[in-house]
This record gives C-alpha cells, sequence and structure tokens, in this order.
C-alpha cells in the first residue's frame, strides 16, 4: 500500500498533456472492475462473509490496481502524467483505501489523511457506492486479452530462461484477430 501510495503522490503533474488512450482504456476498465468489486463486496458484508470480502479488497488491490493498473498509466521514468489519469487514479486510490478501511483502519487513516489532507478523516467518508454505468465490457475484454498475452510472454520466457533483460521477438497467433488489431491500434496511438 505505502509502495502504490509513493508512486502516485510521487508523479508530476501536466495539465497540457492529454490523456494517451492507453491510459484512456485502462481508466475505463478500472472502473468496470472497482464497480464490480464494490457490488460483491457490498453483498458479501450483507452476507456477514468478512474474510471473502477482505479477499475481494486484496485481490482488487494488489492484484487489479497495483499489479496492472499503476503498471499501465504510470508515466515514462522522469516524465509528467496527465491530468485526468492522474485524478483518476487518486480517485481510485481514495476508493480503495475505504474499502481497505475495515480492516486494516491505521494504515488507510494515516494514507487517506495525507493523499487528501482537505478531508478530514477516512471514517466519516461515505463508503464507494457501486454505479450500473460503470460497464466498460469492451474495454475489460480488451485488457483482459491483454493481461492473458503478458503473463502468457512472461510464462514463456521463464521456461525459455530467457532474462528480462534482453529483448525477445515475439509473434502471436491470436484466435480473435480483431481484438488483437484493437490492442496494437491502441498501442500506437499511445
Amino acid at each position: 500500500i505505502w509502495n502504490a501510495f509513493r508512486l502516485v503522490k510521487g508523479w508530476k503533474v501536466d495539465s497540457t498533456i492529454a490523456q494517451p488512450e492507453s491510459a484512456r482504456l485502462a481508466v475505463e476498465w478500472f472502473d468496470s472492475k472497482l464497480a464490480e468489486t464494490v457490488a460483491e463486496i457490498d453483498d458479501l458484508f450483507k452476507k456477514y462473509r468478512l474474510s471473502e470480502a477482505l479477499m475481494a479488497v486484496y485481490k482488487l488491490f494488489w492484484d487489479e490496481f497495483s499489479a496492472w493498473y499503476l503498471e499501465m498509466v504510470k508515466p515514462e521514468y522522469m516524465k509528467a502524467i496527465d491530468a485526468v489519469t492522474c485524478e483518476a487514479t487518486v480517485s481510485y486510490f481514495d476508493s480503495l483505501l475505504r474499502l481497505l478501511h475495515p480492516f486494516m483502519p491505521f494504515i488507510t487513516e494515516e494514507i487517506y489523511c495525507t493523499l487528501l489532507p482537505e478531508e478530514e478523516s477516512i471514517m466519516i467518508s461515505a463508503w464507494p457506492e457501486y454505479k450500473e454505468e460503470y460497464n466498460f465490457e469492451r474495454e475489460v475484454s480488451m485488457i483482459d486479452t491483454t493481461k492473458a498475452l503478458v503473463r502468457g510472454i512472461r510464462n514463456l520466457r521463464a521456461e525459455m530462461n530467457v532474462p528480462n533483460s534482453r529483448k525477445a521477438h515475439v509473434y502471436i497467433v491470436a484466435e480473435n484477430p480483431e481484438i488483437l488489431q484493437q490492442l496494437l491500434d491502441v498501442k500506437a496511438t499511445a
């Protein structure tokens, strides 16, 4: 949590930079993931399944937000990030802290007060709400395909003992070339 917080707080924001298409796609994907998880957690709390609720928050924060979302949107080394993506990221961090607060009250309070100094306390802040309009099926499908590609390439590199420092040429054969072409078009415009 602290590492993700330091990364986000360390970004230089440049409001003159337009949001890259890849960042827009990542923001819409995480909007959908967050809304889906908030609905799941609300249901689990109603059923008093606290350990399952904690695991849902854990998976969202570490697997989706830290491992994928932040990697997709973070700017190049020593470069600024666009204001739209930064604002969305801080908003997600805020929501994630609120979801984590019942399980980790002290660290979430400390980070919340540092992240949003204008707010009084996380304990009196509103719980994130599920919103139906955050359903970006196309974006979720594209990001899931990208994640599968990255995992496959990483696994293949590990199986073949190819060090991360060595560049590798990758050839992809796709069952659905339209989705792959959309991914490549996003990367080309970003």
